[in-house]
């Protein structure tokens, strides 16, 4: 009996011991595999955010580090945000002057439009009535803001829920959202170009329904129009401006400042940006930098492949593309990217998940 019991202690021991030991072992290994994903990370990191350009790039590889990128755990940096939002305050203020207002304009004063130095536009009576008083957020800065783009990165991307769950929605170029899934319903701010005003609505004093029923979606969002950056431009967004409001719509008409656009201009120059005029989504992203707590950017994307190397649209809507003269999505995709690598702000790139951002 005496040596059954040792035997069955002997036997005891041992199992214990070798329960230990592979618990250990897996810790171990799990601690390893943590650590070794964390320095992937941060090289991930460190090799993005010393990247000068998007020229010569194999845009295989770069999906490749930027879906390993999308995997890392993203935080936000305080140092990072507040230096960002600093700057750009200091050089462009959007918290004053993203739109022309009465706050920051004076009567009989002229504004210069940021595309056309040479071109000027006196703020007469007739524009000074067209004029809000303040900034749509002149009562204090946004905390959550999410800021849509059109990229077909959008499809199947179940990130409408995570985009409405947002205090403060930006979207652009009148972009639809019927496929509230992916892209969400919210809208406080959406943009139009002129050159789409014209082609779309090329009779708006005497038929404005088709935009009235475009706008009817966006609620009471602001809809903001480039009026003072091209000559061209000024006459259809006084059109879109006097349209809607004899139509009594619940959206407000706002221009954009072309000081602020000129500034901003410059801002990512020094920066590197060499492209003729920043997309209007970059224009946005900085002034979300600037008035929001946390910035979360969706469907910026502009490679026609996605991280699984899938085809896709150029948008979400449809596939055609931007002005390659004008613009130059990639390097300023580039940027974006590397705001996120330092945890200023966060990129959606893929598949949302409900999952709150700590």
């Amino acid at each position: 009996m005496r040596y059954l019991i040792l035997f069955i202690l002997v036997c005891s021991g041992t199992l214990l011991s070798i329960t230990l030991l592979d618990y250990y072992q897996h810790q171990r290994d799990g601690f390893l595999d943590s650590v070794q994903k964390k320095l992937q990370c941060r090289r991930l990191r460190e090799k993005l955010v010393t990247m000068t350009t998007m020229k010569k790039v194999d845009i295989a590889l770069f999906s490749q580090e930027v879906r390993g990128l999308m995997n890392c755990p993203w935080r936000l940096n305080l140092t990072h945000r507040e230096l960002h939002r600093t700057e750009l305050w200091s050089c462009c203020n959007a918290s004053d002057r993203l739109m022309v207002t009465r706050q920051n304009t004076n009567q009989n004063q002229s504004l210069t439009y940021d595309a056309e130095k040479w071109r000027k536009r006196k703020v007469d009576q007739a524009l000074w009535d067209m004029l809000p008083q303040t900034v749509p957020w002149s009562k204090g800065s946004l905390s959550r803001c999410a800021v849509v783009g059109s990229g077909g990165i959008l499809q199947n991307s179940s990130c409408g829920a995570e985009i409405d769950n947002a205090d403060y929605v930006i979207r652009f170029n009148l972009a639809p959202i019927n496929k509230s899934c992916d892209v969400g319903l919210k809208t406080d701010l959406i943009t139009a170009n002129p050159s789409q005003i014209n082609k779309r609505y090329p009779d708006l004093q005497r038929n404005p329904g088709p935009l009235v029923e475009v706008m009817s979606v966006y609620g009471h969002a602001h809809l903001l129009l480039h009026a003072f950056s091209f000559g061209f431009g000024t006459s259809p967004c006084f059109k879109v401006y006097h349209a809607l409001r004899k139509a009594c719509t619940q959206q407000k008409v706002v221009f954009f400042h072309p000081d602020y656009l000129l500034k901003l201009d410059k801002f990512w120059r020094r920066r590197g940006q060499r492209a003729p005029r920043l997309s209007t989504g970059m224009m946005l992203a900085s002034t979300a930098l600037e008035i929001c707590e946390q910035v979360h950017l969706y469907g910026f994307w502009p490679f026609p492949l996605d991280l699984s190397q899938n085809t896709l649209p150029h948008h979400y809507y449809d596939n055609v593309g931007p002005s390659h003269f004008m613009h130059a999505m990639p390097e300023e995709f580039l940027l974006l990217l590397q705001l996120h690598s330092q945890g200023a702000l966060q990129l959606h790139v893929g598949p949302c998940t409900l999952t709150p951002t700590p």
